[in-house]
């Protein structure tokens, strides 16, 4: 009784976890039990085509997941684009050298697809909803370790579990977003925990009539190459975020530098570059070049010195999308303030509070408060620079806010951040309101805690279930989508080609993988006159007949080709074939 007393804390925030993982897992599970035959999504005979997500990302990576399940290798050969200019492949992925390989991070795919080729592929819904509950214990344990405060720690990892870019993409598990988050904090927990704690005891326990006892300097050095394993399992998931990352562990390490055991660190830097070793293998198998980004090799020919001389390496660390002052501006007031604003406005007081307290009022070291808050003011500009210019367009209708826009799961690190200040402004809003002269004080402002918890759950629950075509429950077009599909694979073969418009791709893929997404350069057109020798080309499109004859005499005749023979799919789709015209 008395260890549950001492640990009630953790032990309801465990309880608290396993209701969202089971939250997070159903709405997983819920895309793959909309297949007619549930039973071969979790098969390992099965190549991945039955699983259709919304996103092409998400079809993307659990396709290549797949394939490393079944023991496939992360590439597939496409003999038509010798012929084609490597422009018949998915939007999702990449040709490179003759291969079709993955467009995306590699992390999340090797970690799930060693994963499922231990358990089998039935793991896989649920791998992202384990990650996202432990981050969130491992975030109410580094936010007590950092500022030594269980209660602002504990809300500030329910109010992490519940806020609509985390429940969210917990819910939507191919994305790798929650994975790269959780590893990080995992990672950034246990490198504050060795400081922290200055020394680990031994632990003796007993095997076999022997005891055996642990040395507290042998668990330090597992500590630190298991830290190291964390970050860089991270770093790998999400290699956009090297930069911040990297400067994050640089700080740490610099905050506690008398402190630093250099045996560790060396074991740190091994763990660290055991990932990395992965991803430069994999590199060089998929795209030739053990440093790349994608399908790109990063590093030119003159090497690292031309970069930093052309500013390629700055491009590529800060403003890989440009800098755009005004189109910053806009997108982190619309997804930073305007998409969430009963969640933004309470964080922006909650931070001034914290900020400007007394410590006497806050509980929490003045000192500690100030470099938290400038570590988030930091992180959330570089965030908005690097991504903030970028004109996303991941909907067809680029007006609306949405909750399935990349800038809402890229900016993820700054939601993460901010929850102690929202824990903040809930404590001190109940310490404000509930005066000291109540007779049962700390039962009312226990009861108005939760009151304002619910306040922020039920819209945000709201929004990421069914209050747009995004959320969870309508999720857009996806049973639409599988009617498409289903009609398509009927008319299309295997072996044809189809030029499709970009957010069609989700339809045809993977049971269609000779898609065109791209027709852009008149060498394009050429290419496409020179495969419709060879295979039979489809066009599909939502534009309406006149549109289609339009585009068909301004960019198809001219290089003998002409799009004909309309036949409606559904709604507005309709697929044509386009014949040799000469």
């Amino acid at each position: 009784m008395s260890f549950v007393r001492r640990n009630k804390m953790i032990l309801f925030l465990l309880v608290f976890c396993i209701v969202f993982f089971c939250i997070y897992s159903y709405f997983n599970l819920l895309i793959f039990k909309r297949l007619s035959d549930f039973s071969k999504v979790f098969d390992n005979a099965n190549n991945g085509t039955d699983v259709k997500f919304s996103s092409p990302d998400e079809t993307a990576n659990y396709f290549w997941i797949s394939r490393i399940a079944r023991g496939k290798p992360l590439y597939y050969f496409e003999e038509l684009n010798g012929l084609g200019n490597n422009l018949v492949h998915p939007r999702s992925v990449n040709a490179v050298g003759g291969k079709i390989v993955p467009g995306s991070f590699l992390g999340m795919i090797i970690i799930y697809g060693f994963l499922a080729k231990i358990f089998g592929l039935w793991v896989v819904p649920y791998l992202t909803p384990f990650f996202s509950v432990l981050g969130i214990v491992f975030f109410y344990l580094l936010i007590k370790e950092i500022f030594q405060k269980k209660t602002i720690s504990l809300l500030a990892a329910m109010l992490l579990s519940f806020i609509p870019p985390w429940l969210y993409y917990s819910s939507r598990g191919m994305y790798h977003n929650i994975l790269f988050m959780s590893l990080l904090i995992m990672g950034i927990y246990e490198l504050f925990y060795i400081f922290g704690t200055g020394h680990i005891k031994s632990f003796k326990f007993k095997v076999l009539n022997f005891n055996l006892i642990l040395n507290s300097l042998i668990l330090k050095y597992f500590l630190y190459f298991f830290v190291g394993l964390l970050i860089g399992l991270a770093i790998i998931t999400r290699t956009a975020e090297i930069v911040w990352v990297g400067v994050t562990v640089i700080f740490i390490f610099a905050l506690h530098f008398k402190k630093i055991h250099w045996p560790g660190f060396f074991l740190f830097l091994c763990g660290l570059y055991l990932p990395a070793l992965i991803l430069m293998y994999h590199n060089q198998i998929l795209y030739g070049q053990v440093i790349s980004a994608g399908y790109r090799s990063i590093i030119p020919e003159g090497g690292v010195g031309e970069m930093v001389d052309s500013g390629v390496l700055w491009q590529i660390l800060i403003t890989p999308f440009g800098f755009d002052l005004k189109l910053i501006l806009v997108n982190s007031f619309n997804y930073l303030y305007n998409f969430l604003p009963y969640w933004s406005a309470p964080v922006v007081v909650g931070a001034f509070l914290f900020l400007v307290l007394p410590s006497k009022s806050i509980q929490i070291n003045y000192k500690k408060r100030i470099i938290y808050f400038a570590y988030c003011l930091l992180l959330t500009a570089y965030l908005l620079i690097f991504y903030g210019s970028w004109s996303i367009t991941d909907r067809i209708d680029q007006a609306n806010l949405s909750l399935g826009t990349s800038y809402v799961r890229y900016w993820l690190p700054i939601y993460v951040v901010s929850m102690p200040f929202l824990a903040a402004f809930i404590l001190q809003s109940s310490n404000f309101l509930i005066s000291n002269h109540f007779k049962f004080k700390i039962v009312y402002r226990a009861a108005l805690v939760f009151a304002m918890i619910i306040l922020f759950f039920m819209p945000s629950l709201n929004l990421t279930v069914h209050k747009t075509d995004e959320s969870l429950f309508l999720l857009k077009g996806l049973s639409e989508v599988r009617i498409k599909s289903a009609i398509i694979n009927e008319i299309v073969l295997a072996n044809d080609i189809t030029v499709l418009y970009k957010q069609a791709d989700k339809i045809f893929f993977p049971e269609r993988k000779k898609i065109i997404v791209d027709l852009v350069a008149p060498a394009d057109y050429e290419a496409l006159a020179r495969l419709i020798k060879l295979r039979n080309i489809y066009y599909y499109t939502f534009a309406p007949a006149s549109t289609v004859e339009f585009i068909s005499r301004r960019d198809f005749e001219p290089h003998g080709m002409k799009i004909m023979d309309g036949k409606k799919i559904l709604g507005h789709d309709w697929i044509y074939k386009i014949i040799c015209n000469k």
